[in-house]
C-alpha cells in the first residue's frame, strides 16, 4: 500500500489542536454524534456543507464527490498535475481528484473509460478507498459480516481491525448500502488516527 502523504498528516495534527467541539458552521443537521468529525473535515477543507446551514449528514455520496474529499484529505488540490486516468464521465473541474487517486491505486473505475462519477458510493467501495488511501494493511482474517463478498472482505477487515468501523449490526456491514456523508466523516476522522470514537458508526436500531 502506498503511504499517505506526510503533509496531509501534518495538517491533520495541526487542525486537531483546535477545539474539536467548536462549530465552524451552523449546520442544523449535524448531531453531537457527528459534530467532532464533521468539524474536522470542514477545518481541513476536506468537505463543505451542501448549503450554508446543512452538511447533508444523512445524504449519500456520489463517487465523484467522495473522490474529491479523499483527494483533498491526501493533500492533493486542483493544481495537482497528474496523468489523465482516461475516464470520459468525469467533469473536467474534478478530474484532478480522480486522476490523483487513480495514480496512487486508491480508486478505480467501473470500466476502463467509465468512473461511475454520478453513481452513489457504497460502503464496500468506501472501505476499499479508505484502506488504500491510508495504507491500512488488507486483512485475511474472517470478518463477521455475511453481506461482504470476498472482493471487499480484506478491506472491510482492515477497517474493523483498526477500529474504524464495526458495521451496522453484529453480522451486517451494509456492504452495498450507499455511504452517507456522516459515515464518511467518521471513517476519515478515525483513519486520520486522531481518536477512537465511542460509540462507533453502528446504526441505531429502534
Amino acid at each position: 500500500m502506498k503511504k499517505r502523504i506526510t503533509t496531509a498528516l501534518a495538517a491533520g495534527v495541526l487542525a486537531f489542536t483546535m477545539s474539536a467541539s467548536t462549530s465552524l458552521a451552523a449546520f442544523s443537521d449535524v448531531s453531537p454524534r457527528y459534530e467532532k468529525e464533521v468539524n474536522y473535515l470542514i477545518t481541513n477543507n476536506y468537505a463543505q456543507g451542501i448549503t450554508s446551514t446543512t452538511f447533508g449528514t444523512t445524504n449519500s455520496i456520489k463517487r465523484i464527490d467522495a473522490a474529491v474529499m479523499v483527494a483533498r484529505a491526501l493533500g492533493f488540490s486542483e493544481s495537482s498535475n497528474l496523468p489523465d486516468a482516461g475516464f470520459t464521465d468525469v467533469p473536467k473541474s474534478r478530474a484532478w481528484a480522480v486522476n490523483a487517486l487513480a495514480s496512487r491505486d486508491v480508486i478505480s473505475g467501473k470500466t476502463a473509460t467509465q468512473f461511475g462519477a454520478a453513481d452513489t458510493m457504497t460502503r464496500n467501495e468506501m472501505a476499499k478507498v479508505i484502506a488504500a488511501a491510508y495504507g491500512l494493511a488488507s486483512s485475511n482474517e474472517t470478518i463477521p459480516f455475511t453481506d461482504v463478498n470476498s472482493r471487499f472482505a480484506p478491506f472491510v477487515g482492515a477497517l474493523v481491525q483498526n477500529g474504524i468501523t464495526s458495521g451496522k449490526s453484529a453480522t451486517k456491514f451494509g456492504a452495498v448500502d450507499p455511504i452517507t456523508r456522516g459515515e464518511f466523516a467518521i471513517f476519515v476522522y478515525k483513519a486520520e488516527g486522531l481518536s477512537k470514537i465511542e460509540p462507533p458508526e453502528v446504526e441505531e436500531v429502534s
